[in-house]
């Protein structure tokens, strides 16, 4: 399939003649009116062009065209809010920077590349959430917080470099300004909860530097609450835990239940006064990972009036595949054990050598389309008004076919087209649901952030 883009893969009504393989090159006798009525000229056929293809985007194959060029024009009138990115690790691990062309590069530790600025704003997106992921490790080696303002930093860093792309926000109202100028709003999610380490006063200086949700877990349980995947210590969320959602809805940061366990998912919608998010995850109906929401939690979350953003990593969408990848991981543990003790110093050479056992023994991936799959379920069992998206960009190590990063959304936004959405149904997927979910919890906040603040401490 192939892709029209500009030479940069940038947005093709906004073309840099830098970006073209070689300048315009009138006839040496041209005068100075002819050179720029040819610049103008190529322009305009430029223009004409790209304007069949809005984001740079692939129809895919066997598409109807009509539905796809519709789609298209959906995508780009919509806010677009994308719950999860873990962009700021390689950030800030191997020096990225989003000026720099990722097409087909990895990070160190063996992810691709889904993102870079040339990406975003092939995307549509218009507020990104970038993910201060705060490993396990750290909360066992220490350095939890400083691991968390190290990519607090270099995002802020990022954001400052190119403020003609980025901007930082904090509020609802900001992405919208953000989607009048076309610029991208970074937004900050902290993932795992243990990055406060168990401060309520960190907590409250994380929301000053930006932050606007937290997951309260990663994988890991940690002192005051249960995760997905690891051992229960407190059968949900521990009485300080209570107090760190309590704090939460005070200040206006919202809480994120991507990761934690079933009990914990509970006993935050038992307190909450605002609504909650899953920031990636997706139904469990279609995938027994303890990552996804199951039906009898969504229908809670519809009784908070919060929202679910279904992510796309393919072990959470569909059950073949992760039944598939367990058990390639469990045929060739012997060989990945031998790689990662061959490669314990070299984290570049033990991706690469990963990618290549991956390649001689594939697995079976799911289409896009699945993504629509959960969307439709989550709709018929909750209601159209309960569902986002969160891609966990840069996270994982591949995507659903044939998407390749984040310039692919507008498959989404087709498929959703293609069954039969309302445009107004699809606007309130991409973006809508989660915009009302964030004004919501600015509206529940109040008081001075530390000066009304909880002094409960764990003990």
């Amino acid at each position: 399939m192939n892709k029209v883009r500009t030479a940069s893969g940038g947005d093709p009504f906004n073309v840099d003649f830098q970006d073209l393989n070689g300048e315009v090159q009138p006839v040496a006798t041209a005068s100075d009116s002819d050179k720029n009525l040819m610049k103008k000229l190529t322009c305009l056929f430029l223009f004409l062009v790209f304007a069949v293809s809005n984001f740079g985007q692939t129809m895919p194959a066997g598409a109807d065209s009509a539905i796809w060029q519709k789609a298209l024009k959906i995508h780009k009138k919509a806010i677009i809010v994308d719950g999860h990115n873990d962009i700021p690790s390689p950030m800030f691990d191997d020096d990225f920077d989003l000026g720099t062309n990722s097409v087909g590069k990895y990070h160190k530790d063996g992810d691709p590349f889904h993102t870079d600025l040339n990406r975003f704003k092939a995307s549509g997106i218009t507020g990104e959430f970038f993910s201060i992921y705060v490993a396990a490790r750290y909360a066992t080696e220490g350095g939890s917080a400083r691991r968390a303002l190290d990519l607090i930093d270099v995002t802020y860093r990022e954001v400052e470099k190119y403020p003609a792309q980025l901007t930082l926000c904090t509020t609802s109202e900001q992405i919208k300004r953000a989607k009048k100028r076309g610029q991208l709003c970074v937004l900050m999610g902290i993932e795992g909860g243990h990055a406060i380490e168990d401060s309520l006063y960190a907590l409250r200086d994380f929301y000053r530097l930006g932050v606007r949700y937290m997951t309260l877990t990663h994988n890991n349980t940690n002192n005051w609450a249960d995760a997905c995947c690891s051992p229960a210590k407190h059968g949900g969320l521990s009485e300080f835990g209570k107090e760190v959602v309590r704090e939460m809805n005070r200040i206006g940061m919202l809480v994120d239940l991507s990761h934690v366990s079933d009990e914990t998912m509970n006993d935050v919608l038992d307190i909450a006064t605002a609504p909650v998010i899953y920031s990636h995850s997706s139904a469990r109906k279609f995938s027994d990972h303890k990552r996804n929401a199951p039906d009898d939690i969504l229908k809670r979350v519809a009784e908070n009036k919060g929202v679910v953003m279904v992510t796309f990593v393919t072990s959470f969408l569909d059950q073949r595949h992760l039944n598939e990848s367990r058990a390639r991981d469990e045929r060739l543990k012997d060989e990945i054990a031998a790689i990662r003790e061959k490669h314990k110093a070299d984290a570049g050479a033990r991706a690469a050598a990963m990618r290549e056992l991956y390649a001689a023994n594939p697995i079976y991936f799911p289409s896009y389309t699945v993504i629509v799959d959960h969307i439709d379920h989550i709709k018929n069992l909750i209601g159209i008004d309960y569902i986002g998206i969160g891609s966990d960009y840069d996270g994982v190590p591949g995507l659903p076919e044939p998407m390749q990063g984040a310039e692919d959304l507008a498959l989404v936004t087709y498929e959703m087209l293609r069954r039969g959405y309302t445009e107004a149904e699809i606007l309130k997927v991409l973006g809508l649901n989660f915009m009302r979910v964030f004004a919501a919890a600015e509206k529940v906040a109040k008081g001075r952030i530390s000066g009304d603040g909880s002094l409960k401490k764990i003990k």
